[in-house]
């Protein structure tokens, strides 16, 4: 379809990562000189202000312990008390364990696909894992980690095979020796197995200390250091691969889940956060989309990654100005007059977005620093931002064919604005050409006048856009999937749950011509097929009714060949018992290029004749598969075709002339092209097949 509304405007969408390149800035732009302060998300195709690098002697501190378990429930630690909370899916906060000196001071968790949560108590210098059948009443402690003598366990993470790393941010040893910190590898069994000190392949940081364990969907890990500004980056057994930056880290489809825990944790402080009741943390799907997993344990992993990485980004502080110049518009003409700007952006407390344009009808005319960059500005002269109550503004530049625009991000700090999408609309539909000329007669009121009356053209073109929006939808060609099914609804239509949306299209555009057909040859054909998607053969029975009943004696009467002996029937005479056995029957031969296909199929093909044929009817269904089957399927033109592949040497019937000479090997016999049956021999009338 078009991209235009109903005052025939077109427009330009900026969505992607190639719509906004990235470039340092210069002197005289809106941010200070340096590297992008900006980052494309190409999982949530957003734009977003990169966290702030870390700066000499900064930190990051560890965790406190977050986990969500596969039926929406979430547990939590709170540092430096030793509680350990359970917090259950109807808002409710217990204690998860109750018996002194279990735990000193829980920190990091996680969970397994058995239902077992690991706990980093680095104040006793091991992880507890803890059985939470029956809980909270009947917590049991399955298992104690505290092999090769864990310093200071702060984090915990399980592989979907049953691995566990520990986070072990090390520190000094009895001598007062400052030691590296250490992941530790154990075995689903939480058998001891190896350990390595996080290094980069540089040898960076010289002294790590861990605070977080991550699984990837890979099986790899990534570990975040209180001091490294990137994420270190290893295989399952410990070695170096490529670090990674944070902000680049993707959660994928964890973050929903993560989100909501987030928020159910700490209320909207937080910024970014999704709404959502419990959603559960495991998926039924069938497993046969392999970007939704339906084991446990991977499940369980990607939800505990995307919680460590989006604390991580929270627990940070955002850079404070960055910009992106979109590449040249091209309105398709000189003199275009630009319309209107229209943001798609999350913009919490703290943050502005702002856009500036600049237009020329020379595309080289662009200098980024020079350009006569234009925005609406309030009375003080600063730009006014987009809010998210009113997110669309006026171009202000002057009319020209190439528009650039210039969007800046800013932020107070604690968060980022995120941008999804910019729609920039063209050329500008003016009320006030609709007006007397006299109202143009001073520039500057009308001016002032032409964006007054933008206000209500804005409306009004809205409503205009809805209904023409409902008409496209009306048109089975263009609407979408759950309206097709609505029209089906208004049509005294029923799908099969295996029409696919082409097929629901075209039986929703073809149902008139379905109705008034209803009943024939004609309108069962068409609907098999725009289901079947093949052509399909009705053949009617009466068609194959002999003239008269054969009777035995006359000449090429074979009894069990040409026809075959019934019972007798006093009350019905041969003539009435011929058209009895042909009338009101018919075929419908349906082709099938799969064999696999077989009992999604003809279900359905079946209960479309059924609903379809006239009531007095009998039919039968027979499938063509591609093969050829002789006395099963043989009918020459409709289920058997020869086809033109050369046959070696073969010759269709006749006898050979004495003397004559062979057919040479390549020779093809194909019926109808180069061969021609022969006569017919006194053989055939005695043969198995009879009279053919």
């Amino acid at each position: 379809m078009p991209s235009r509304d109903a005052n025939n405007a077109t427009w330009y969408v900026l969505r992607y990562k190639e719509d906004f390149p990235l470039r340092a800035a210069l002197d005289g732009e809106p941010c200070p000189p340096g590297p992008p302060n900006l980052f494309y998300d190409e999982r949530r195709n957003v734009v977003e202000l990169l966290p702030e690098a870390l700066g000499p002697g900064e930190r990051i501190e560890p965790l406190s312990g977050l986990a969500v378990d596969t039926e929406g429930d979430f547990y939590r630690t709170e540092a430096g008390t030793g509680r350990l909370l359970w917090r259950r899916c109807d808002g409710s906060e217990v204690d998860l364990v109750c018996e002194p000196r279990v735990l000193a001071d829980p920190r990091g968790l996680a969970l397994d696909r058995r239902g077992d949560l690991y706990v980093a108590d680095p104040a006793a210098r091991r992880v507890v894992v803890l059985h939470l059948e029956g809980a909270p009443d009947a917590v049991a402690v399955r298992a104690v980690l505290n092999g090769a003598a864990m310093a200071e366990p702060v984090d915990v993470a399980v592989a979907p095979s049953g691995r566990v790393y520990v986070a072990d941010r090390g520190g000094a040893d009895g001598t007062g020796a400052e030691q590296p910190g250490r992941i530790a590898i154990y075995s689903a069994r939480f058998a001891w197995i190896a350990q390595f000190v996080p290094r980069n392949a540089n040898g960076l940081p010289a002294l790590p200390r861990p605070i977080a364990v991550m699984i990837e969907d890979d099986g790899t890990l990534l570990v975040a250091d209180e001091s490294f500004p990137y994420l270190l980056h290893f295989d399952p057994e410990g070695r170096p691969l490529g670090d990674v930056e944070l902000a680049s880290a993707a959660a994928r489809d964890a973050d929903e889940v993560a989100l909501d825990a987030l928020e159910r944790a700490y209320g909207r402080r937080m910024p970014r956060f999704l709404a959502g009741v419990c959603p559960p943390a495991t998926r039924t799907d069938c497993g046969c989309d392999p970007k939704i997993p339906n084991e446990a344990g991977q499940r369980l992993a990607q939800v505990h990654r995307a919680l460590r990485l989006l604390r991580l980004r929270l627990g940070r502080k955002f850079e404070p100005c960055g910009f992106v110049v979109s590449r040249a518009l091209d309105g398709g003409q000189p003199g275009t007059t630009w319309h209107r700007l229209e943001v798609d952006a999350d913009l919490p407390e703290g943050t502005a977005l702002t856009i500036e344009t600049f237009t020329a009808d020379d595309a080289s005319a662009f200098d980024p620093v020079t350009a006569d960059w234009r925005a609406p500005r309030a009375e003080d002269g600063t730009i006014r931002p987009f809010l998210e109550d009113v997110p669309d503004q006026l171009v202000q530049s002057p009319p020209g064919r190439y528009l650039w625009a210039r969007v800046t991000f800013t932020s107070a700090g604690l968060a980022t604005p995120s941008l999804r999408a910019l729609r920039i609309l063209y050329p500008r539909v003016s009320w006030l050409d609709l007006l007397p000329r006299v109202f143009r007669r001073d520039p500057e009121s009308a001016l002032f006048l032409e964006h007054y009356l933008a206000l209500f053209e804005k409306v009004l073109t809205g409503v205009e856009d809805r209904r023409d929006e409902f008409s496209r939808e009306l048109n089975p060609d263009a609407a979408p999937r759950e309206v097709i099914d609505w029209l089906a609804c208004l049509l005294d239509l029923s799908f099969d749950p295996s029409w696919d949306l082409a097929k629901r299209r075209a039986l929703v555009s073809a149902a008139m011509e379905l109705y008034r057909t209803r009943g024939t040859v004609a309108g069962l054909r068409r609907y098999l097929e725009i289901y079947t998607g093949a052509e399909v053969r009705i053949d009617e029975s009466f068609l194959h009714r002999p003239a008269q009943p054969t009777f035995l004696g006359r000449p090429g009467s074979i009894v069990g060949c040409t026809f075959g002996l019934l019972v007798p029937l006093p009350v019905l005479p041969p003539e009435s018992e011929l058209l009895a056995a042909y009338a009101h029957r018919f075929t419908v031969v349906v082709y099938m290029n799969d064999r696999c296909d077989r009992e999604t199929l003809l279900p359905v093909v079946d209960r479309i004749v059924t609903v379809n044929k006239p009531a007095h009817t009998v039919h039968r269904i027979v499938t063509v598969e591609p093969d050829a089957r002789v006395g099963i399927q043989s009918c020459v033109g409709m289920d058997f075709v020869l086809g033109a592949r050369e046959a070696q040497g073969t010759q269709i019937g006749g006898c050979d002339e004495p003397g004559a000479p062979k057919p040479e090997p390549a020779r093809t016999g194909v019926l109808g092209r180069n061969s021609v049956l022969g006569p017919r021999r006194p053989s055939d009338l005695r043969g198995p097949l009879g009279s053919l």
